[in-house]
C-alpha cells in the first residue's frame, strides 16, 4: 500500500473516530477507488455507513469485506448487526455464530451481546413509523439473541419481560421477569 493510501485510510479513521462520518465515508472511498479489495476500508466504510443510520449500505460493505477476507469476526459481526437492524434475526444469528467459531473469547461473545442489547433498545426508542407493536417485534430479536449470547445479562431478561408486556403476552412477559429476578450480576 502506497503511502499517500495509507494516509487517506487514516484519514478515514480519524474522522470516523471524531463522529464526521461523511467525511470518514469519502476518505475510505478514495481508498476503494485506488484498491478495490482494501478490506479494512470496507469494513470502516460500512462502520461508518452504519453510525449514519444507514444498515442495508453498511452491510453490503461488511459482506463485500467477508468475501475478500472470511477469518475476521468483526465483520461477521457488523454484517450481524445491521442483519437485526434490517429485521433479519435468522441471518445475523448465522453471522454471529460464524463470528463466534473464528474469536471464541467469551468476552468477545459477551462484548457482542452488549451490543446487540444496546441496538435493541434504540430500536424500541426509534421508528416513530412503525406501531408501538412492530417496534415491540423488532427489538425482541435483538433481546433474545442477547440471552442466547450472555444468559446471565439481567437488562436482557427485563427488557424481554417489558416486550411482552406489551406484545400482550403475560406468560412470557412473567417468565422473563423471573428469569431476571434468578439471574445474579457478574462479579
Amino acid at each position: 500500500m502506497s503511502h499517500k493510501l495509507l494516509a487517506t485510510f487514516n484519514e478515514g479513521v480519524n474522522r470516523s473516530t471524531a463522529g464526521d462520518h461523511i467525511a470518514a465515508i469519502q476518505a475510505f472511498d478514495k481508498v476503494l477507488d485506488e484498491d478495490p479489495r482494501h478490506t479494512p476500508a470496507l469494513s470502516a466504510k460500512g462502520f461508518s455507513l452504519a453510525r449514519l443510520g444507514r444498515p442495508a449500505e453498511a452491510l453490503r460493505c461488511f459482506e463485500s469485506a467477508i468475501e475478500l477476507d472470511p477469518s475476521v469476526a468483526d465483520n461477521y459481526r457488523n454484517a450481524a448487526l445491521c442483519q437485526l437492524e434490517l429485521d433479519e434475526p435468522e441471518a445475523a444469528s448465522s453471522l454471529l455464530e460464524r463470528a463466534f467459531q473464528l474469536n471464541t473469547e467469551t468476552s468477545y461473545r459477551e462484548a457482542a451481546a452488549v451490543e446487540i442489547f444496546t441496538l435493541g433498545q434504540a430500536l424500541l426508542s426509534r421508528g416513530a413509523r412503525r406501531s408501538d407493536k412492530a417496534r415491540y417485534r423488532h427489538a425482541r430479536h435483538a433481546f433474545e439473541l442477547t440471552l442466547e449470547y450472555h444468559p446471565s445479562f439481567i437488562e436482557a431478561a427485563r427488557a424481554l419481560a417489558d416486550v411482552w408486556s406489551h406484545l400482550g403476552d403475560a406468560e412470557r412477559s412473567s417468565h422473563y421477569m423471573h428469569l431476571a429476578a434468578r439471574l445474579r450480576p457478574a462479579g
